[in-house]
């Protein structure tokens, strides 16, 4: 059965720097797998105070950044980056430096692409310094969105290459699902010990033993709909 780990405000606040790790116990925490040596990633905002609406967003008094990791084992790790590359860009693991090149690779595409619909409009008169160059924007453009769907063809072949192996793998891996995270918006930050953070994890055998290891208390998790960070 689901259980949800309640992380208190305390252990947030110290892990804004380093990030918040989940390593006990050793075993992988979806699946139980030895060895475990591979973590799960989750980017988080620990927010409080909410401020007036902002013109795209909310504002908060408090809005931080910080990373929460979860033991898991190298085939849970794997699978993790047919949906979720993205994460593994903080990783110092293989998969980590792919993700970061794609992300690159991603951006610089963009920015040609970008410069090139810049170049297009009347924003660069033609009588400008940048004005010789107008006449190149279709080639710009051009080849920022080839670079970009040149690295999003090879993101998913690689993620269709680590699918078909975990299929075939002995024995075939059976996917389970990632940590489900909330953050609630706190009021304030008086309490140390407010939930500041809520973790669902399947194995509920692992969340008890972290759980107690951390001293932090759990609930049973009751699927609905809810807002935060994930």
């Amino acid at each position: 059965m689901p259980l949800k780990l309640l992380v208190p405000l305390k252990e947030v606040l110290t892990a804004l720097s380093d990030g918040l790790v989940l390593d006990h116990p050793a075993r992988c925490s979806r699946c139980g797998a030895l060895p475990a040596e591979y973590y799960e990633s989750h980017k988080l905002r620990l927010r409080a105070g909410r401020k007036r609406m902002g013109l795209y967003r909310q504002q908060y008094n408090v809005n931080q950044p910080y990373r929460l990791r979860i033991r898991v084992c190298e085939s849970c790790y794997r699978a993790d980056f047919v949906g979720f590359s993205e994460e593994f860009e903080n990783d110092h693991t293989p998969l980590g430096r792919l993700a970061r090149i794609y992300s690159r690779l991603y951006t610089v595409g963009a920015v040609i692409a970008c410069a090139g619909l810049l170049l297009m409009t009347r924003i660069i008169p033609v009588d400008s310094t940048l004005g010789s160059l107008k006449d190149y924007w279709p080639y710009l453009v051009g080849t920022g969105g080839a670079v970009i769907i040149g690295v999003w063809l090879h993101l998913r072949n690689t993620q269709r290459k680590i699918r078909d192996a975990l299929e075939t793998s002995t024995p075939p891996h059976n996917p389970r699902p990632r940590a489900e995270v909330r953050t609630p918006v706190l009021d304030n930050l008086d309490d140390p010990r407010v939930s500041a953070l809520e973790i669902r994890l399947s194995d509920e055998e692992w969340a008890n033993e972290c759980a107690s290891q951390k001293h932090w208390a759990t609930e049973i998790y009751e699927s609905q709909i809810i807002q935060g960070e994930e």
